[in-house]
């Protein structure tokens, strides 16, 4: 059985040229800027105490 997550959206700010690099880097890494913010996302919520729940 395929287990399926419900995702939603954020919006973030940031500055034209930070976009611009992150979404280059992410093109050259052939990688999704999502996938690449969540796990940037999961980190920090793992180093501020926040870590993921267990599935049962």
């Amino acid at each position: 059985m395929i287990k399926t997550v419900a995702e939603e959206s954020i919006r973030v700010y940031l500055p034209k040229e930070k976009k611009l690099r992150f979404k280059a880097a992410c093109v050259v890494q052939d990688r999704d800027m999502s996938d690449v913010v969540n796990e940037m996302i999961d980190k920090w919520l793992e180093e501020n105490g926040m870590p993921a729940k267990q599935e049962k």
